[in-house]
């Protein structure tokens, strides 16, 4: 089954072992494993599709490239705002839950995220409407 290219958990299932198990039968029989090393074909491959780490708040992965995000940008542009007139993390935070305006995953605002979206704008790692900050 090895050789037929199934890995190693698919053999598992198969047989109703564990992975583990597979593999170290496979090693006592002699049987080279494959590299664990991706080939460069693969890595190309996995290139475009989206990364592990999440894109920054406002932006989405579409097609292996980071796009807005229809939902979020909007929130995004009103923390630029504020941020631009000169208000503190603390401020927009306030007024963020008070607008009952939503984060990525949490019920309400945190300093702490605000503070990071603050931070890339600074660094100007946040692109709005296709310019550099």
């Amino acid at each position: 089954m090895f050789e037929k290219g199934l890995s190693l958990r698919d053999i598992g299932k198969e047989l109703n072992i564990s992975k583990t198990k597979v593999r170290s039968r496979l090693i006592k029989a002699g049987v080279l494993l494959r590299p664990k090393d991706p080939t460069p074909e693969e890595v190309t491959r996995w290139r475009i599709w989206k990364t592990k780490a999440p894109p920054p708040f406002g932006f989405c992965y579409f097609q292996g490239k980071q796009v807005k995000n229809p939902v979020e940008y909007d929130v995004l542009l009103k923390i630029h705002r504020q941020w631009k007139e000169g208000r503190d993390a603390n401020e927009i935070t306030h007024y963020l839950n008070a607008k009952r305006l939503k984060p990525r995953k949490a019920k309400v605002w945190h300093n702490k995220a605000v503070k990071k979206i603050l931070e890339r704008f600074e660094s100007k790692k946040i692109a709005i409407e296709g310019k550099e900050l």
